[in-house]
């Protein structure tokens, strides 16, 4: 009887503790939801359209027409062309946070911040792009790429160029307005376009990619950024995460295309293979260790989980339109707008509560 009784009680006891991971679990399943706070002119960000974001350290840098604005954690302070004369023009293009320095692109030259003093790389023409590593920096301008202040060193020619990025073995990746991308080893460039349609007259002709397995969903390339050893690829036709092998992970929301009808030439809307927000990515930003990639486009924000879109709406309720760039600074998710500055603080709380689970 009393084994009976003994077998009875550890039964209810694993039923409880059964009862109770499933509550648990189901607890677990709803969403963490994150509050932003938002930097304007009353929280002494004086100029509120921000085109560019970066983190390095303890700072955010803010890069606007009217100036680069830097949060030390307290305030903000402005360095602009006045009281920088390593700041060529106040109207900033792009910054990046790359090998311990931020890169900025001006009107009117370039230079790097290594997060207390200024440097000036180029001067006497607006950068459309810049990106370093510890030998040096190459300068995007609209007719090619300037390397340690030599414009003949990268053998890529007279393109426009929109973007820029060494990677981690220090390969200098170019984007550009029109022609893809274009790696640059041992001064040797070679060229990634994907495929395209072009007008010719009352025809639509199809442009092959370059090499033939390129699969960039779009030439125009606006942000490059490394993400689980490879690149992720920021068009202005969807998202592409790619080794410019053999790998070519892309993402295309809904969005049109030209078709050829007959004699007529139709541009009819076709619908995307994810639910990326958008398919013009304006910026891009990482988690420390790659468990999150996020991707700022033109209709929204979207936050990609290994392979999966987050629904953001409901993790980050309430966030405005017009994001214009992101940055990822000790677990805190920031964001630039039209309207000032957004943080969501703790953000890493999202990935850090599921591998707990």
């Amino acid at each position: 009887m009393r084994n009976k009784s003994i077998a009875f009680l550890l039964l209810f006891i694993i039923s409880l503790m059964a009862l109770t991971g499933c509550n648990d679990s189901k607890k677990d399943d709803k969403p963490k939801v994150f509050s932003f706070t938002r930097f304007t002119k009353a929280e002494g960000l004086a100029y509120e359209h921000v085109t560019s974001l970066a983190a390095l350290g303890d700072k955010i840098y803010a890069g606007t027409d009217k100036g680069l604005f830097i949060y030390d954690g307290t305030n903000w302070g402005i360095q602009n062309a006045k009281n920088n004369n390593k700041l060529g023009s106040d109207l900033i293009v792009n910054i990046q946070s790359l090998n311990g320095k931020i890169w900025i692109a001006t009107d009117n030259g370039a230079c790097y911040c290594n997060g207390s003093s200024f440097y000036s790389v180029y001067t006497g023409g607006r950068a459309r792009a810049i990106s370093g590593n510890a030998t040096g920096a190459a300068v995007g301008t609209a007719y090619g790429v300037i390397i340690n202040g030599n414009n003949t060193a990268s053998n890529i020619g007279q393109h426009e160029i929109s973007y820029m990025l060494y990677d981690k073995k220090g390969n200098l990746w170019v984007g550009t307005r029109k022609e893809g991308v274009f790696n640059l080893q041992s001064g040797m460039a070679r060229q990634y376009k994907g495929p395209a349609k072009t007008i010719m007259g009352f025809s639509l002709v199809d442009v092959p990619a370059s090499p033939a397995n390129c699969r960039l969903p779009g030439n125009l390339i606006k942000s490059m950024i490394p993400y689980k050893d490879m690149i992720a690829v920021g068009t202005t036709g969807g998202l592409c995460i790619t080794d410019f092998t053999n790998y070519y992970e892309c993402y295309t929301a809904k969005h049109k295309e030209f078709f050829q009808r007959g004699n007529k030439i139709t541009d009819e809307e076709v619908e995307g293979n994810s639910k990326i927000p958008g398919n013009k990515v304006l910026a891009l930003a990482a988690t420390d260790n790659d468990e999150l990639l996020f991707v700022v486009t033109d209709l929204g924000l979207g936050i990609l989980k290994d392979k999966e879109w987050l629904e953001v709406d409901k993790i980050i309720p309430g966030l405005p339109d017009g994001l214009t760039s992101v940055a990822w600074s000790n677990g805190d998710l920031w964001l630039g707008t039209e309207d000032g500055v957004l943080k969501v603080s703790k953000f890493s709380d999202y990935f850090a509560n599921k591998e707990e689970k």
